[in-house]
């Protein structure tokens, strides 16, 4: 197996059926209730604001986010979309044109003026980042006094797939996660994060999805995996046909099992 760079760094430089999956993961994420419930959950509390002019989705990729917050906010508020990736943007054009600005990023410092935004979502992109911490305290800077920062993201470090060999199933696991997430215990180091930026931690909300049976949410990932695995070159290929194989029969056999905790952090300047 090779050294790997998390895609999500570079994913316009990424094999076409990479980005592919990208995308449609994404995608299949915000089709599942409870995930999107998740993500009005935090909604709610945007709108709660009283001033609310700008809000930039940061890391947007194919905009299930931005969407959703287009829907939910006053016609007044701009939303912005923001992303390294133009294929990604590219997509997120195309599922909404209307009321939504969509922007490229480039790595580095942000391109908006200081105390210049209402709030600043960071939705599963933290634990992608090779250096979060300098990330969040570019993200206090373009936040105006009182305005907010929501991250949410997953405890990759706590995924688990039920396969019959637990042991190997953790070892596989973590190649794959590791192969494709640059921070698996991002969460657990946000506190932290905030305290060292002087944003103040207003509170944070715990989920869980754990499906039992059969698959859906997770079923997603691991169909996302039989892209991602041979194509990053993750794991030798009769290991990842065994892994591949043996959670789809779960599924077919009503014996599935998958679970993973997510977080929301609201954090304000």
């Amino acid at each position: 197996m090779k050294q790997h760079t998390d895609p999500y760094q570079q994913p316009d430089l990424q094999d076409p059926k990479v980005i592919e999956a990208m995308a449609k993961r994404l995608e299949d994420r915000g089709e599942h209730k409870g995930f999107l419930s998740f993500i009005d959950d935090y909604i709610e509390t945007i709108r709660g604001l009283p001033e609310l002019e700008t809000v930039l989705d940061l890391g947007c990729g194919t905009g299930v986010v931005t969407r959703r917050l287009r829907a939910a906010l006053a016609e007044e508020t701009t939303v912005i979309g923001s992303d390294i990736s133009e294929k990604l943007l590219q997509k997120a054009r195309e599922l909404q044109s209307e009321g939504i600005l969509w922007e490229h990023a480039e790595v580095g410092a942000l391109r908006y003026e200081d105390g210049s935004v209402d709030v600043v979502v960071l939705h599963t992109v933290m634990s992608h980042l090779k250096d979060p911490l300098a990330f969040l305290q570019e993200v206090k800077r373009i936040l105006r006094p009182g305005g907010l920062c929501i991250v949410f993201d997953a405890d990759y470090a706590s995924t688990v797939y039920g396969i019959a060999d637990f042991k190997k199933g953790r070892e596989i696991e973590t190649a794959l996660l590791g192969a494709i997430i640059e921070n698996l215990d991002i969460c657990r180091r946000l506190p932290a994060f905030a305290q060292q930026t002087g944003l103040a931690l207003e509170r944070h909300q715990s989920y869980v999805i754990s499906e039992a049976g059969r698959g859906d949410f997770w079923l997603s990932s691991v169909r996302g995996f039989e892209t991602l695995i041979p194509a990053l070159e993750i794991l030798p290929e009769s290991e990842a046909e065994a892994w591949v194989g043996e959670m789809l029969a779960s599924h077919e056999q009503g014996t599935f099992f998958a679970s993973g905790n997510y977080y929301t952090y609201i954090l304000s300047r």
